[in-house]
């Protein structure tokens, strides 16, 4: 019997827990702006400023869902929308980042967000053909 391991993928830093607070659309391509900046995985683990860009977004496989916070089981309610639509809809806003997962071309992030005094669980999927890019203003 073969056995492959998957491994995992070592993304160079990590939002968990960054304060998403905007995105900037040109064309297909989005710029992901935090609050703080960004955490780096290995030593020496510092928290450079700096954004992400994501390149060739395919807007009509990325998608915002906004889960009505009800506690931590139960029903819920909630919208699915189109990220552009989501984007040009929800401001201001305040996403706090509490997972990523990476997949092929596509990124998704999940958290809370607050807008407009109401809160929210939150998942941003980004579905991009092109690069995704840490910017580190070092």
């Amino acid at each position: 019997m073969k056995r492959t391991i998957r491994n995992n993928i070592a993304q160079p830093y990590s939002l968990h827990d960054m304060n998403v607070i905007a995105f900037e659309v040109a064309g297909n391509d989005i710029v992901m702006r935090t609050q703080s900046g960004m955490v780096e995985t290995g030593a020496p683990y510092g928290q450079p400023d700096g954004y992400v860009e994501f390149h060739n977004v395919q807007w009509e496989f990325s998608y915002a869902y906004l889960l009505g916070v009800t506690g931590n089981v139960g029903t819920f309610t909630g919208e699915k929308m189109f990220l552009k639509d989501f984007i040009s809809k929800i401001t201001p806003f305040g996403f706090s980042v509490m997972d990523e997962t990476y997949g092929y071309n596509t990124t998704k992030y999940s958290g809370y967000l607050l807008s407009k005094r109401r809160h929210y669980e939150c998942v941003i999927e980004i579905y991009h053909e092109g690069d995704m890019v840490f910017v580190t203003e070092e």
